[in-house]
């Protein structure tokens, strides 16, 4: 499931290059489903990234966090990196957890 809506952004990246990349929760929310096999709600979702911003994670709760943010590590090598099939060469790139219009979490990614 995660691949299809990766590949989406990725494409739309491809196709016209900027220098972010916006990945919708309901990408993220696909990503931690995939990763940990939990189905979580977006204001869950809301709930562990603010406690991560807060520095007041869980440790039960960084499972769901890396899950959401490995869709923004993949995604980024892909529309980042020089060769994004190399999936030992690492990307730099920073996240920033935003606000849509609707209220949604997004996450903009940046190369750095």
């Amino acid at each position: 499931m995660i691949g299809r809506l990766a590949q989406k952004i990725i494409d739309d990246y491809r196709a016209d290059p900027r220098n972010k990349v916006f990945i919708e929760e309901s990408v993220l929310i696909a990503a931690v489903a995939e990763e940990t096999g939990q189905k979580i709600t977006a204001g869950r979702l809301r709930e562990v990234i603010t406690a991560w911003q807060s520095g007041e994670i869980a440790d039960f709760e960084r499972e769901i966090y890396d899950g959401a943010t490995y869709a923004c590590a993949y995604i980024a090598r892909q529309c980042f990196s020089e060769n994004p099939e190399d999936e030992d060469l690492d990307v730099n790139y920073e996240i920033s957890w935003v606000e849509s219009v609707s209220g949604a979490l997004v996450a903009e990614l940046r190369p750095n």
